[in-house]
């Protein structure tokens, strides 16, 4: 079963060892640290101390990673770090790969997506709120079954554009340029791989920004299913009238 968390592309820092003599110590303690880095509890098998840990660090311990800001060398360095530790641990074990992110470069984005495609172990990936870009290509590069979306969730596929502002001689920025469309045809390969769909529409819809609500993602062939929010009866919160019959009101 598929557990909610909460990570974030943070290092992984160890907080100072707290004796536990109750509940309210803790949540005095808790308290005080929220002014920074959100720190939590933790107790280590076979202790009866607890650790005072930030949140990031303690879900990395199960396993969990959140991308939540532009996906830059920083941010795909530490991505790649966590994914390589967490396969040299267990190379069977499921990570879940959280994703809410404006976007950010393609070869950092494609850094993290060649790392994904070389863990042996199965990655669940699932969009909280919004995947632009490199976000909504990694959402989708995760394994098949295994990628979702939050039913308000949205995504946004575009074409790659020059990181930096390029100046120089016409021979240096046609070189960028160049790099630019190799890197276009990347995405568009890449979207044929995770979608099934034709190259040539891929080309025509990554021309401009294509925006996509949840339900037409998994229409789209970008994820497998939308976590729905359920009530006591079964009956899911969330309708879209694009793939789903809205519900009959009361009639007058």
């Amino acid at each position: 079963m598929f557990e909610m968390g909460f990570v974030s592309g943070g290092g992984l820092a160890s907080g100072r060892t707290t004796s536990v003599r109750g509940r309210c110590d803790l949540r005095r303690e808790s308290t005080r640290m929220m002014a920074n880095m959100p720190k939590v509890p933790y107790k280590a098998k076979g202790s009866d101390k607890y650790e005072f840990i930030d949140i990031f660090n303690r879900f990395y311990r199960e396993r969990i990673i959140f991308i939540n800001q532009d996906i830059d060398d920083e941010t795909a360095n530490q991505t790649m770090a966590v994914l390589l530790f967490l396969e040299s641990e267990d190379d069977k074990a499921e990570v879940q790969m959280y994703i809410n992110c404006p976007g950010g470069t393609t070869t950092a984005g494609l850094a993290i997506y060649d790392c994904m495609k070389a863990m042996k172990y199965p990655i669940t990936t699932l969009n909280l709120g919004f995947a632009a870009g490199m976000g909504a290509f990694l959402v989708g590069a995760g394994t098949p079954g295994k990628r979702l979306a939050l039913p308000n969730s949205r995504f946004l596929i575009q074409a790659p554009s020059m990181d930096n502002v390029v100046r120089g001689q016409a021979d240096q920025i046609a070189s960028e340029v160049r790099i630019v469309l190799r890197q276009r045809e990347k995405i568009v390969n890449g979207l044929h791989n995770i979608t099934g769909r034709d190259r040539n529409l891929i080309d025509e819809e990554v021309n401009r920004d294509f925006y996509l609500t949840a339900y037409e993602a998994r229409e789209y062939g970008l994820i497998d299913r939308i976590l729905q929010p359920k009530v006591k009866d079964s009956t899911p919160i969330y309708q879209d009238s694009l793939y789903t019959p809205a519900p009959q009101g009361p009639s007058f």
